[in-house]
């Protein structure tokens, strides 16, 4: 295991092999001539690697729901669609560090697999509330983050201060208490 910087512990990645360029349930090597993932889906994949392809934008494609490790570092994302997490219900490590993504899709909070989530050398200010409420979470990298919101006195304390902050603070919206009350996840 390794710190973080803010002092949850990031595990190392695992050793399996990846699947690279033109490789069986990689993306086509026309990938970068189009800096984003648009088209079909691949059902089969466990394992995807899109490191370093000068991606701007994720597309529908990555409806992908047996897939558990996604490495998507050192794009030009920005963003992350709203559905990203429901798509890839089964994603168990998603390593996003040195992108330019400033804000994670509330989704996140209905995640119940995710337990590595790499997002150093973004420019995230603030973290949703909801990911208070991924428990399978171990590990989170927040290294070079300009986060605001939790505040770094609480980011510095680690992932369990992290996820009860973020937990307090989406327990005090009312419309999600209510919502909370009635088995919806918001």
């Amino acid at each position: 295991m390794e710190e973080n910087g803010s002092g949850a512990a990031e595990p190392e990645p695992k050793t399996e092999p990846k699947p690279g360029a033109g490789q069986a349930g990689s993306m086509p090597a026309s990938l970068d001539a189009h800096r984003s993932v648009e088209g079909p889906s691949f059902a089969s994949s466990l394992i995807l690697d899109l490191s370093h392809s000068g991606l701007h934008h994720l597309g529908e494609v990555l409806k992908i729901p047996t897939l558990k490790q996604l490495h998507l570092q050192r794009n030009a994302l920005c963003s992350i669609p709203d559905d990203f997490f429901h798509w890839l219900p089964n994603l168990t490590w998603l390593d996003l560090r040195h992108n330019r993504i400033r804000a994670l899709p509330s989704g996140i909070g209905c995640h119940r697999y995710l337990k590595t989530l790499l997002l150093e050398r973004n420019p995230i200010k603030m973290l949703p509330v909801e990911l208070g409420n991924v428990t399978t979470l171990t590990a989170l990298n927040l290294r070079c983050c300009p986060l605001e919101f939790p505040p770094q006195l609480i980011v510095q304390k680690g992932l369990a201060t992290i996820r009860a902050f973020l937990q307090a603070c989406d327990a005090e919206r009312p419309c999600a208490r209510d919502l909370a009350s009635l088995g919806v996840c918001v």
